[in-house]
């Protein structure tokens, strides 16, 4: 069991940073940033490419570097990002500070896409054992 939670802890605190960074830190306490790029995009982008490359490589490692392909996008693409949706709705009907946007989903979703690509495309490339 404690093998379990080992895979867990990182991905799970990962998902508690992102809850508290995109819910809980009212948004004019964020920086500015220099024009001309959309950084909230691009941080969200990179948070769920973190959390599902993270969650990918952890249930990876869980399974022997042998899992079944259904469960692992499960686990390290679909969790992630209804996690990301549940973050926007939140968001948009409870915490008062923030606002949900279906943007900022579509950059969750980009992101975590991106990481599971990339994933597979590791994974497809590495040498068979027979």
């Amino acid at each position: 069991m404690r093998h379990i939670f080992r895979h867990l802890l990182v991905p799970s605190i990962i998902a508690l940073l992102i809850f508290v960074g995109t819910c809980l830190i009212s948004s004019v306490n964020v920086p500015d940033m220099p024009e001309g790029i959309p950084w909230d995009k691009v941080v969200h982008f990179g948070m769920f490419f973190v959390l599902s490359a993270v969650s990918l490589y952890d249930y990876y490692l869980y399974h022997k570097r042998n899992p079944k392909l259904l469960p692992w996008i499960f686990w390290g693409f679909l969790v992630p990002v209804l996690y990301g949706g549940v973050i926007e709705l939140l968001q948009s009907k409870v915490f008062i500070y923030r606002s949900g946007e279906i943007l900022d989903f579509i950059a969750d979703v980009l992101g975590s896409l991106c990481a599971l690509l990339l994933a597979l495309i590791i994974l497809k490339r590495k040498p068979q054992t027979a």
